[in-house]
């Protein structure tokens, strides 16, 4: 499909659930020139049709659309200022301080799987580890931890339009929870990175609290549903693709190119969020209009032979390994270290606490997630030992 795309051209037009119509880049090189021009391509509607996030889908519940008041959707200096507030605890330095604690999250979880039994590996770890650490990142009290991810968990999957309303009460009912939240924090801050934005001014100017709330959520799912896929794919790549074992048994100190490989390879996060054309343009050749829709499709640029060697064939200590899955540009993930991290540890540790772990139904066609963007398994049925 991908290079049935890229015989059509840098940009073609489809039309896809929801979004309805939008360009898509087919190549590395239009990919990063689209996420490198924020001149040219905004996140914010209002730049491209005139209107607000809010406005654009004011039948959402008011609850929901305080929540498009985040970075994801922001453009030039309000994204710069948004980001800026939580872009420290996210640098690399402050990841490795974490890195023994993800290594206790990971083990923890182990010791709680039966290994005489098929596991789901999705359910009772490669879900669980990401969503505990952002509760360490962000600081949420234990004893919340359990209710808040269940409230959460709805709305990490959504598949369709019906899935994402069945998510709406516990999105509600997040929402309410860290509104209280911030008033406790206020009165009795406590370690974590809710505190620091409660607490955070940029150029001399607190988040809002409408800004606070849609940072604090944004992080909580975005956070943790991408590593999910990127942790299950990771898996499954090392129990199916031709190397990948015995490149982490032989070559242990090589697991973060095996990691990048993964996420070129699989590309986990597909596409980009719709960027809109901000004036009629002529790019790369197409003629684009004032409004339009356009995304870059991550995962064909990180199968682009013009950019990759043998892009098709899965190399597990490939150098170099420029690929987009993180993005690129002023939207590159904030969360990029982190899930390198979480991804390194948990294949590591799982794999070297059973060695000998194999695909519990190893000749079933693998089911992939029917979510717009997102490549990842539903279940992942192991055998450990």
């Amino acid at each position: 499909m991908l290079a049935a795309m890229r015989a059509e051209g840098p940009l073609v037009r489809v039309k896809m659930p929801i979004i309805g119509d939008i360009w898509m880049t087919t190549t590395d090189i239009t990919a990063r020139q689209l996420l490198k021009s924020p001149a040219l391509f905004g996140r914010d509607s209002l730049h491209g049709t005139g209107k607000t996030l809010a406005q654009r889908y004011w039948y959402f519940p008011s609850f929901l659309k305080v929540l498009f008041q985040n970075m994801l959707g922001a453009d030039g200096p309000a994204h710069a200022r948004l980001r800026g507030l939580v872009e420290p605890a996210f640098n690399k330095a402050s990841i490795d301080d974490m890195r023994p604690r993800l290594t206790a999250i990971a083990d923890e979880l182990l010791d709680k799987v039966d290994a005489a039994q098929t596991v789901d590996v999705i359910q009772a770890y490669t879900r669980p580890l990401p969503l505990k650490a952002m509760c360490d990142l962000l600081g949420i009290p234990p004893e919340d931890r359990a209710m808040v991810a269940n409230w959460i968990s709805p709305l990490s999957g959504p598949t369709n339009a019906w899935s994402m309303l069945r998510g709406l009460p516990g999105l509600r009912k997040t929402v309410r929870y860290f509104r209280a939240d911030f008033a406790r924090v206020r009165r009795e801050p406590r370690p974590g990175m809710i505190t620091d934005l409660v607490k955070a001014e940029a150029a001399g100017d607190r988040l809002s609290d409408d800004e606070l709330l849609a940072m604090v959520v944004t992080l909580f799912i975005a956070g943790h549903e991408t590593t999910v896929h990127l942790i299950t794919m990771g898996i499954y790549g090392l129990l199916t693709l031709d190397g990948g074992r015995d490149a982490l048994r032989d070559r242990p100190d090589e697991v973060p190119l095996l990691v990048e490989e993964f996420m070129r390879f699989w590309s986990p996060v597909m596409m980009t969020k719709p960027h809109f054309v901000r004036e009629d343009t002529v790019f790369d050749g197409v003629s684009l209009k004032k409004g339009d829709q356009i995304a870059a499709l991550l995962i064909a640029a990180n199968h682009d032979q013009a950019r990759f060697a043998e892009p098709e064939s899965f190399i597990p200590n490939r150098r170099p390994n420029a690929h987009l899955g993180f993005g690129h540009g002023p939207h590159v993930c904030l969360g990029i270290q982190l899930a390198r991290a979480e991804a390194q540890v948990a294949i590591t540790r799982l794999f070297n606490r059973f060695p000998d772990l194999r695909l519990a139904a190893p000749n079933e066609k693998p089911r992939y997630l029917q979510r717009v963007g997102m490549r990842g398994l539903k279940e992942l049925r192991l055998r450990l030992s």
